[in-house]
């Protein structure tokens, strides 16, 4: 297995991880203490930072975690990068599913029941996915260390 490929995997994978409990834990929470006035400017603002730091570096580790699930020849690593894949791809679809249309309507103004969704919906719809794929990815991380791989 090619080790920049697996490093690559890791990097965007742990990254990703990163940057979505900071945007669910601390930069939604923190949105109920802008004032509504100031309030779209800064979201549409937000949401345009968005795309670099998060929808590119997904559009990427999406189709690498599938491209993963192929390469391994390993039976149990394969399985857990499966695992993973199926987990990301639940997680992606929530995110645009149910997301994405809440972040729509905050753009066009302050909601605090909207903001209250956001934190609800992560919580119930993306943060057992979240956990399970940073689990996943740890074990997998360990694995390959102790192996020389990585």
């Amino acid at each position: 297995m090619n080790k920049l490929l697996i490093a690559a995997y890791f990097f965007l994978n742990f990254y990703l991880t990163g940057v979505f409990v900071l945007e669910i834990e601390v930069n939604y929470r923190t949105w109920l203490l802008i004032g509504a006035d100031e309030f779209p400017l800064y979201h549409q603002s937000l949401t345009k930072l968005l795309f670099p730091v998060l929808f590119i570096p997904m559009a990427i580790a999406l189709p690498l975690s599938w491209f993963m699930v192929w390469r391994i020849t390993n039976s149990k690593e394969r399985n857990l990068f499966l695992a993973h894949a199926l987990c990301f791809t639940a997680f992606s679809i929530a995110t645009f599913t149910m997301m994405v249309p809440l972040h729509n309507q905050l753009s066009q103004a302050f909601d605090a029941e909207l903001i209250q969704q956001l934190i609800f919906r992560s919580a119930i719809f993306r943060l057992p996915f979240q956990v399970a794929m940073v689990a996943i990815n740890l074990y997998l991380l360990f694995r390959f260390l102790s192996k020389g791989k990585v």
